[in-house]
């Protein structure tokens, strides 16, 4: 479909990939992942033409469409975001636009009906009328819900403009889409979501994610940046993981034999070369040695890109036993109720992850149990000996970005000693001119970093995270959980990550709107549970006959439903067929007047839309009779 060929790039004196030819074929999901700064987003924005590589270049085929994940939400601000969905289909939304304008003046010229009529068959073809109900499907996927469609962008929070930006380019539907980091303003239902709907999309797919979870899901191949070259894996991040790790071991036996090799012919060299009757074989050894050598050119091994923080959290004395008591939890803003009722006990040691749908308040929560905000209603109670540490999801209200790194940390941890800070920041990889960087200047995951020093100093008993992986890379991730597998104290997190939740978590507490649900066991228990019986109280037990008959009764119900919703689209698609033999009659356009076209068209578009609206309808009762079906 397109290629590569010898890209090399180099960015800030700084050798991120060089050499890298690779062709990529129709309809492949690839992951693509290396270390924050190893080039994975450089490497998109010379794919899509907003960069230019050092050396090499990138071969498209005429009318090949690319679309990008796109994070200037500024600029889009005021614009409805059904309106913004649309504007991802480029040629959809100017023929919009040229038809509403059209259509806005007093009086129509011969020339604008006959604009009109390409335009409506322009339209027709680009699913114009389906339109609507799509990028509403996009935006729900992604957990903007229907009554927020027509509010402006401006709305809604960073994290929701971002959602919105994502439905704006899967709508789009280029041939080859490039996703970087989709998944870091989604939770855990978006990306299950999300996940599904690139499984089936029907173009390329090039996305970076440390959502080992999200890749193993979606992608076919890995191209990993590291090493200062772009290798290709085919598999998903597990595999790719497995084959990485054999081809360096691998590398490194050879290396071994090669020098235990070499180190045999030079003792030989050293013995016999003083010797007349040896010395042409010693000669001969010689150039062995430098075959050797230049073998051991090819397996050279150039130091990773990949490197991790360490994660060593103080733990102070022992709480009690019961860490934290809350009763009746409510927080509302303005009539929207974001917390309702929440109420549970926390025991010391318990690692808890607090997981629910868009707009439960997981965050609202942790800054209730913080002190940071207040609620309605209901208590907080810590127990005794508690220490708390707190990572906030919006971890950028703690820095001050006119210190430097170093001084940001020491005028926070008042008392420490000068080693210990220095200590601490090295551990989270900021050394040598790295301290004197201002906070300002950090990128997202060094300002996660440098947070995670704060706490590295702070002795406590009880942590809570906040969406803490957002901004970390894989090898980061990695040593976090390692980091809190080895921490004795009580856990409470919140995280869309489901690889981070899997391996940390040991018991769930759902919000929901009528409270909390609490599951003792691991995520992946959870989403077993969570598939089958989810939030929904247990049937009261029922005689198999009376079973059988309400099932019988439920799929009837179905039955007539579908068989009245296809009527209904086959009357609107007989109604649009007699309207667009009206419209394609010879001379309709010389005898209609203005206000006629524009009653006839008006019609059409709310066919189009009834159409469309029922044909969902239709396919939620198709898809719950398949369900009763398979029961």
């Amino acid at each position: 479909m397109f290629s590569i060929e010898n890209l090399t790039m180099v960015f800030g004196g700084q050798l991120l990939f060089r050499g890298a030819s690779l062709s990529f074929a129709k309809k492949r999901k690839i992951g693509l992942v290396g270390a924050n700064g190893a080039g994975k987003t450089t490497f998109m924005k010379i794919l899509i033409g907003e960069e230019t590589p050092t050396e090499g270049k990138v071969i498209i085929p005429k009318g090949v469409t690319m679309g990008m994940l796109n994070q200037d939400y500024f600029r889009f601000n005021d614009e409805p975001l059904l309106s913004l969905v649309l504007q991802g289909d480029k040629k959809l939304w100017k023929a919009l636009r040229r038809k509403e304008a059209l259509l806005s003046q007093k009086e129509l010229s011969p020339e604008a009906i006959d604009e009109i009529s390409q335009l409506e068959t322009e339209l027709s073809m680009r699913g114009a009328y389906q339109a609507e109900g799509r990028a509403s499907h996009l935006l729900k996927g992604l957990g903007i819900e229907n009554h927020c469609h027509s509010m402006p962008l401006n709305a809604l929070s960073g994290g929701y403009k971002l959602r919105a930006l994502l439905a704006q380019v899967l709508f789009g539907k280029p041939e080859v889409l490039l996703l970087d980091e989709p998944t870091n303003y989604l939770d855990i239902f978006s990306i299950e979501w999300l996940e599904r709907h690139l499984k089936d999309y029907p173009g390329t797919v090039i996305l970076s994610s440390h959502d080992r979870f999200f890749l193993n899901g979606v992608c076919q191949e890995i191209l990993d940046i590291d090493y200062g070259e772009i290798r290709r894996y085919i598999g998903n991040f597990d595999a790719f993981h497995e084959q990485k790790k054999g081809n360096v071991q691998l590398k490194e036996a050879e290396l071994a034999s090669l020098s235990k090799r070499k180190k045999e012919v030079k003792r030989f060299i050293e013995q016999f070369k003083a010797k007349p009757s040896k010395a042409r074989q010693a000669g001969s050894r010689e150039k062995m040695i430098e075959k050797l050598e230049e073998k051991e050119k090819s397996y050279e091994i150039i130091p990773s890109s990949r490197i991790h923080p360490h994660f060593i959290f103080p733990t102070c004395s022992g709480s009690g036993q019961r860490v934290l008591c809350t009763r009746g939890l409510s927080k509302s803003y303005g009539t929207h109720q974001v917390l309702h009722e929440a109420t549970c006990e926390i025991q010391r040691g318990e690692r808890v992850a607090i997981v629910g749908a868009n707009g439960m308040g997981k965050s609202t929560f942790l800054e209730i149990l913080t002190e940071h905000l207040s609620p309605n209603s209901g208590s907080v109670l810590w127990g005794p000996h508690v220490e708390w540490a707190y990572f906030p999801q919006n971890y950028r209200r703690l820095l001050n970005d006119e210190l430097t790194v170093y001084e940001w940390l020491f005028a926070t941890q008042k008392g420490e000693s000068e080693q210990k800070i220095r200590q601490s920041l090295g551990n989270m990889l900021f050394q040598d001119d790295a301290i004197r960087k201002k906070v300002g200047a950090l990128s997202g995951g060094e300002g996660a970093r440098l947070v995670f020093a704060s706490l590295l100093l702070k002795p406590h008993n009880a942590l809570l995270l906040d969406e803490p992986t957002n901004h970390l890379d894989m090898e980061s991730v990695q040593a976090l959980i390692e980091g809190l597998k080895n921490y004795s104290g009580t856990l409470i997190l919140v995280s869309h990550n489901r690889y981070f939740i899997s391996e940390i978590a040991t018991r769930i507490l759902e919000l929901h709107p009528h409270g909390i649900h609490d599951f003792h066991g691991g995520y992946e228990e959870f989403v077993e549970v969570f598939e089958r019986d989810y939030l929904s109280e247990k049937p009261k037990e029922t005689h198999p006959k009376q079973r059988r008959g309400e099932k019988q009764k439920e799929l009837k119900c179905l039955k007539r439903d579908i068989e009245r919703l296809e009527k209904e689209i086959h009357q609107c698609e007989k109604e649009m067929e007699a309207l667009n033999h009206r419209l394609s009659a010879p001379e309709f356009y010389d005898k209609t007047t203005p206000n006629e076209l524009q009653m006839i068209l008006n019609q059409k578009d709310q066919l189009e839309k009834k159409r469309e609206e029922t044909m969902n309808f239709w396919e939620e009762k198709m898809e719950a009779l398949e369900n009763e079906s398979i029961k």
